[in-house]
């Protein structure tokens, strides 16, 4: 899915791994996105959402037209319809998350990997439409789709997991005003606009007297960062007054 220009020069920082690398780095990670793709773009835009306390949108906000800008109360059934029917463009939505919300830009062996993959796939279609080919060579392109997709699902999941370490900082302000209209006016209604660097104060312990759970959070039309009692790492929630799940270890938090 094409993305505009300026948004694409807003992203400068750098992927902890390769596109063409993350198979060796993470060969669970790849095998789950080569065989299971529905599955793994499922469970990474989960975490993606955890992580972020953003609302669920159609494809991460990729296709923002219609109905499909608008955020969902529900992640269910929606989420699961998207990844089933749209897999590839689920997938899709899960690195335009990961790029614009933790600031990735393709490398040009990640751009040349992606677009080769593409016109693979469009020039064997097109081929269909005038000669017979053999079933072996659908078999191949299969087998190259899956395999971008495992390596893409990998490299994602890398950067999610370094994010999980290091805490959630927010959206890079330079981002957020690349990112289209209709994206920019739903980020600031729910909250979740404030940039790396600039965004959510770092979370502190409370004194003596206070639960617990310890917890710091920032607040900005809405959203708010809460620090994990159990094993301190900080993750975003859409509202206060709610007891959320930490994505990282799973324990329960009053924010």
């Amino acid at each position: 899915m094409p993305v505009k220009q300026e948004l694409t020069q807003a992203c400068q920082g750098q992927w902890k791994t390769e596109m063409f690398k993350a198979p060796c780095e993470r060969p669970d990670c790849f095998a789950f996105g080569c065989c299971c793709i529905c599955c793994a773009t499922y469970k990474q835009r989960e975490e993606l959402l955890d992580l972020t306390g953003e609302p669920y949108v159609c494809c991460a906000g990729l296709c923002p037209c219609g109905p499909l800008g608008q955020p969902c109360s529900d992640r269910m059934p929606w989420l699961c319809c998207e990844v089933c029917c749209c897999s590839g463009l689920a997938l899709s939505g899960n690195r335009y998350m990961v790029q614009t919300r933790f600031d990735k830009m393709n490398t040009p062996c990640d751009d040349c990997i992606i677009t080769a993959t593409c016109i693979c796939v469009c020039a064997y279609q097109i081929a269909q439409c005038f000669v017979d080919l053999p079933d072996g060579l659908d078999l191949c392109v299969d087998l190259l789709v899956m395999s971008v997709q495992g390596c893409m699902h990998a490299q994602q999941q890398i950067e999610i997991e370094e994010v999980k370490k290091n805490g959630y900082q927010g959206m890079s302000p330079m981002i957020m005003s690349a990112l289209p209209p209709k994206q920019q006016s739903m980020m600031q209604q729910s909250g979740f606009n404030n940039g790396g660097g600039g965004g959510y104060p770092q979370p502190t312990a409370y004194g003596g007297g206070q639960p617990p759970y310890q917890q710091n959070m920032g607040q900005s039309a809405g959203g708010v960062q809460v620090k994990c009692g159990s094993c301190n790492k900080v993750f975003g929630s859409p509202q206060r007054g709610v007891t959320v799940q930490c994505p990282f270890c799973q324990t329960s938090n009053n924010c």
